[in-house]
């Protein structure tokens, strides 16, 4: 079942303007799959709510049939990982992304909370198949103001220094108001 409409004007958009100009094979880099029984416990932290209103799942089947109607004739590959999760069901959603990835062959980061060891991080990356890593500062504690977050706060020297002994990749979002432009950002 179409998890939604394309129509006759979408179609001859797609034909007209998109077909040629899109490659043979699309890569895209920040794709949140995830469970709504894995996003039930809210964080401490503010965080972004937005993709709450648009869905309050994205299963990889849901992913795959999405790409199949946006892209038709084209390879989709998303880079997975949670979205959502609290530090209570963050075990559980990973353990989901690394069978969704090991189903479909999909690259995935796993999703990292600050207080795990880098031996933690190292052994799960590793047995759960993941390319890489991915936090997000919504698990800090709610005294650390937001427009003040760092990121080292949120992601340690211990995991970075995993990554860089297995070459991994980082997922990373700047905090700060001024993002990458930041002072405290760039020192």
């Amino acid at each position: 079942m179409a998890l939604f409409d394309v129509l006759d004007v979408d179609r001859k958009f797609y034909k007209e303007r998109l077909e040629e100009f899109l490659p043979d094979s699309l890569f895209d880099t920040h794709t949140h799959v995830f469970l709504t029984k894995h996003t039930k416990n809210k964080s401490t932290q503010s965080s972004v709510t937005w993709p709450g209103r648009v869905a309050s799942k994205n299963p990889v089947e849901d992913l795959d049939e999405t790409a199949r109607l946006m892209f038709p004739g084209k390879r989709y590959v998303p880079l997975m990982f949670q979205s959502g999760a609290s530090p209570q069901s963050m075990y559980l959603a990973n353990a989901y992304i690394s069978d969704c990835s090991s189903r479909t062959g999909y690259p995935a980061l796993y999703y990292t909370h600050q207080d795990q060891s880098g031996e933690e991080v190292e052994r799960a990356v590793i047995a759960g198949g993941f390319r890489g890593i991915k936090m997000y500062y919504s698990f800090l504690p709610a005294y650390i103001p937001s427009p003040e977050i760092r990121i080292f706060d949120y992601l340690p020297h211990k995991h970075l220094e995993v990554c860089d002994k297995h070459g991994w990749t980082v997922m990373l979002h700047i905090p700060r108001p001024k993002r990458l432009r930041d002072p405290v950002n760039i020192a």
